[in-house]
């Protein structure tokens, strides 16, 4: 464990913020001067957006944490009868039911009633079809939620194209004998709405209830999401955004016909609005254990937002249900969706807990361009104004941490006071050619107590001992580094005790 405390912290500069994430729920973010500019200027670029592309609606909200901080209705629900799109608009929000299904999935996992790597088979014993690859392995639940089962991406019938021909789960299940794999599973990704139409099957099969009554019992009413349905007839209609095809070279812009996915429901049948969509978008950045309103504990939220399927030019890949991707410097999470008349998407970023929602009532749509741009403009503003008003930690209470510091082989460590914050610079060998290149963040536990976070922390806590209300020594993991002048030799000297 030779020089163990110096290697911990070489070329690291550890910023403090001492205040949870919990408490940011009652920061008014929408109030800070730049947020307020930022959001203006995002709602003109909506604004011109909709109007050069013709779009007939669109509602957007953007989270921090657990707090919708702005939200927005633009153009009309129903373009015939001048309604108001509002962020209580109810859409169809297509391919994000995704994510509800895998959602219970690992409910499911978590409650020891299934495992990710189960065959498919193991629940579904009419699981059959053509398999084009006799040596290849079973398809298991992993890979129907990573889209890298090499299923067919529909059921074998033309909803796309009629949407009168969505079948029954009875008709799609008799139809997938006659079916034939297109890949090896594991080999490639390959987007598949049949093969979460079949991971719903499971939820299902292994809780007993029907899907839509399992998604509303365990996953809708617990999040307190009162205007989201999964079946069709359930949709609150008077809210219900009318959608529309392209618009036509005669400038008109017809209605779409309304689908009902049936047997496909649990790929993408539900509807929702903005202010529910935004509760879920919350879930995403709550730890913990599941109880409640935290209807799946923290570690698996994240498990389903890492990366399982990474993509060959490895910007994008998908987590369990969620698509991951690159936007700049960020990692966001999300899944998008498009049936009839409607386009959405969903996307967060973990690392800041700003989350983005954009439903449109459109075939042309585009919500990818409002989600970019939200996080482009807006993001940038609300991350610094919730920085800064975290900031509770006054200097006098950092400065007694400034020093020099040693490990007992005279590795030297600086503790300082930049930019209002408490941090700590490790001298290495060669010395840093960025010393503000690599940040961790040090996050206060209680007293003395703190410990290394973020993307380059390492998890270990780091706790100030003090005598005689100075720095006696710093316990790093479970090593230490001591006040100059207390090396190897001198520590016994050392006023620590």
């Amino acid at each position: 464990m030779r020089r163990a405390c110096a290697a911990l912290l070489i070329a690291v500069v550890c910023a403090v913020n001492i205040q949870s994430p919990a408490k940011a729920q009652s920061l008014k973010l929408a109030e800070d001067r730049d947020v307020a500019a930022y959001l203006r200027l995002y709602e003109i670029w909506v604004q011109e957006q909709m109007a050069y592309y013709h779009q007939p609606g669109v509602s957007i909200g953007i989270v921090y944490d657990q707090d919708l901080v702005w939200a927005k209705g633009f153009g009309y629900r129903d373009v015939a009868h001048r309604l108001s799109a509002t962020t209580g608009t109810v859409y169809r929000i297509a391919s994000i039911t995704k994510t509800f299904t895998a959602t219970a999935i690992l409910q499911l996992r978590d409650a020891g009633k299934l495992q990710l790597d189960d065959p498919v088979r193991k629940h579904l014993g009419w699981f059959e079809y053509r398999d084009r690859f006799p040596d290849a392995p079973a398809v298991t639940i992993r890979h129907l939620l990573t889209h890298t089962s090499g299923l067919p991406r529909e059921a074998d019938f033309p909803y796309w194209s009629d949407p009168d021909s969505f079948p029954t789960r009875e008709e799609m299940i008799a139809a997938l004998e006659n079916q034939e794999s297109v890949f090896e599973p594991e080999t490639r990704y390959k987007y598949s709405n049949l093969a979460l139409a079949l991971a719903g099957e499971i939820v299902a099969a292994v809780s007993g209830e029907p899907y839509a009554d399992y998604i509303q019992r365990h996953v809708v009413d617990p999040l307190g999401m009162t205007s989201t349905t999964v079946r069709t007839e359930d949709i609150d209609r008077e809210n219900l955004a009318t959608g529309y095809e392209v618009m036509r070279r005669d400038g008109t812009q017809p209605v779409a016909p309304e689908t009902d996915s049936k047997g496909l429901t649990p790929a993408a049948n539900m509807s929702s609005t903005v202010e529910d969509l935004a509760r879920y978008v919350s879930l995403q950045f709550r730890r913990g254990p599941a109880d409640g309103a935290q209807i799946l504990k923290g570690s698996t939220l994240r498990e389903m937002h890492r990366v399982h399927w990474l993509d060959p030019d490895w910007s994008s890949g998908r987590g369990l249900g969620f698509g991951v991707w690159r936007q700049g410097t960020r990692t966001l999470v999300g899944h998008g969706g498009w049936v009839g008349g409607y386009r959405t998407q969903i996307a967060f970023d973990p690392k800041s807990r700003v989350g983005v929602v954009v439903l449109t009532n459109s075939d042309e749509g585009g919500p990818g361009a409002y989600v970019r741009q939200a996080f482009d403009i807006v993001a940038p503003a609300i991350e610094k104004a919730a920085a800064e008003k975290a900031a509770v930690v006054s200097l006098p209470d950092l400065d007694r941490y400034i020093g020099t510091y040693h490990d007992p082989d005279g590795w030297v460590t600086d503790v300082l006071v930049l930019d209002e914050r408490l941090v700590i610079y490790g001298h290495g060998y060669p010395p840093s050619a960025n010393p503000k290149g690599s940040l961790t963040e040090l996050t206060h536990e209680s007293g003395h107590t703190f410990r290394l976070t973020g993307e380059s922390g390492n998890g270990e806590r780091v706790i100030f001992e003090m005598a005689e209300g100075k720095v006696a020594r710093v316990k790093v993991g479970a090593n230490y580094i001591f006040p100059e002048g207390c090396g190897r030799i001198e520590r016994l000297r050392c006023t620590w005790r």
